[in-house]
């Protein structure tokens, strides 16, 4: 049996983060948040033509009905996303010289310097945060290697 890993490292626009493990109670919570969110992205793309894809390189654009998606995307309620928001920066730390530092503090506020204005570098530490914790949940089907590409591609990280 291998052990359990509670962490991982990544970097993100030059930045070294540690992304942990959510307790059990939020991430299977978290896990039924993120298939309310992505069951009607799912209906947007044409998943035949993803299983054909050996990487993000070789991913049909005509599989994804782009307005579709940003449709769904954008019935997000904001108390949703907050929740997404906060609870995967939580779960963030960045490593500075006197250790890792959270991304966001209890209380809600910025932990780390420059980031409460660095949309992109946000964005990619929930995404990294989501996959770690949740991705067993998805594991094997095609959006699981299609995010994983993703994340590998994503701004410098």
């Amino acid at each position: 049996m291998q052990p359990t890993v509670n962490f991982k490292d990544v970097v993100v626009s030059g930045r070294t983060f540690r992304v942990k493990k959510f307790g059990a109670r939020t991430g299977a919570f978290m896990a039924i948040k993120i298939s309310k969110l992505l069951a009607p992205i799912v209906k947007q793309i044409d998943l035949g033509k993803l299983k054909k894809a050996e990487d993000v390189a070789g991913v049909d654009i005509s599989a994804f009905n782009l307005s579709g998606i940003m449709e769904s995307l954008g019935s997000l309620s904001e108390a949703d996303f907050d929740y997404l928001h906060d609870t995967c920066l939580k779960a963030a730390g960045e490593m500075l010289p006197v250790g890792f530092t959270p991304v966001l503090n209890a209380n809600g506020s910025y932990g780390v310097i420059g980031i409460e204005e660095d949309t992109m570098t946000v964005l990619a530490l929930i995404a990294h945060v989501l996959m770690f914790n949740v991705s067993g949940f998805f594991q094997g089907g095609p959006l699981a290697s299609l995010v994983g590409g993703l994340l590998t591609t994503s701004p410098q990280s």
